[in-house]
């Protein structure tokens, strides 16, 4: 493994290789023949995303996560939430704990 300036770069474990295979999975689902994403995971990913840019920047610019190393786009399309102190979006929610936490967190960018 190379040089990371990581605080906690990733380790290459069975969690680890899920969660790359899960992000792969989703950046790829509409290239290989498969469904589009439900309207939520894509909300959800889109979200994330713009919650990095705006809590950390620099995960952003560099396109990698400063707690673990991770490619930021991969790792806005898993499951598992952010690792920062403090975390820039929690774990994927199912489509009706999106639909309140978009509610109780006031959440105007899909209307």
């Amino acid at each position: 493994m190379g040089k990371s300036k990581a605080q906690k770069p990733a380790k290459i474990n069975t969690e680890n290789v899920l969660a790359v295979l899960q992000s792969l999975t989703r950046k790829t689902q509409k290239h290989l023949g498969g469904f589009d994403l439900p309207e939520y995971l894509y909300q959800q990913i889109f979200w994330r995303r713009h919650m990095v840019i705006l809590k950390s920047p620099e995960c952003w610019e560099t396109g990698a996560c400063k707690v673990c190393g991770c490619e930021i786009i991969g790792k806005t399309m898993e499951d598992r939430a952010c690792e920062n102190d403090p975390a820039c979006y929690p774990a994927m929610m199912k489509k009706e704990e999106w639909e309140q936490y978009k509610k109780d967190n006031n959440i105007k960018l899909f209307d």
